[in-house]
């Protein structure tokens, strides 16, 4: 179970941090693209579109490290008050209840998704006309990555249901 939670944690970790540094080429895209647009009123296609590109890339690639790190929105009236043991409980209600069925869709969906794109070989209807499929690929990455972290945190509510303690990794 350890071997697991470390592993599962230290790749999406490791992913997270390698992709951080995108945000800072997303910047300089858009800086581009708004000085382009605003100040010589000469807007790219091209700017707008790896922007939402490289945006959407960030955005589902970093779902499974913000779960790792408790970024998502959680509402913890009771959860905060709650004995580890407890917040196990609700943990593993949560997890098998609310996310592994929408991983599941999610995964399903996506991986449909993503392979109509490539069979196609989808490319950008804009005059650009940059292929979209590796970027519609990242979906259902993103989603395997969020379904590992998942497993994870499952183990992590099972490990505090059993000791009462919370998990230290």
């Amino acid at each position: 179970m350890n071997t697991a939670i470390r592993w599962i944690d230290t790749l999406n970790t490791a992913i997270g941090k390698a992709l951080s540094f995108i945000v800072y080429i997303l910047l300089v895209i858009v800086l581009y693209e708004v000085v382009s647009r605003k100040i010589f009123g000469n807007p790219t296609v091209w700017g707008f579109e790896l922007s939402y590109m490289l945006y959407g890339f960030l955005f589902m690639i970093g779902y499974a490290y913000a779960l790792k790190s408790k970024s998502h929105v959680n509402i913890d009236i009771f959860y905060s008050r709650a004995t580890p043991r407890k917040q196990g409980i609700l943990d593993i209600i949560g997890y098998l209840v609310f996310f592994f069925p929408f991983i599941y869709f999610g995964l399903k969906a996506s991986y449909q998704f993503t392979i109509q794109s490539w069979q196609i070989m989808e490319h950008s209807q804009s005059t650009w006309a940059p292929p979209v499929y590796p970027y519609k690929t990242t979906l259902l990455i993103g989603f395997f990555l969020l379904f590992l972290q998942g497993i994870s945190e499952f183990l992590k509510a099972i490990y505090k249901v059993k000791t009462g303690e919370m998990y230290e990794s």
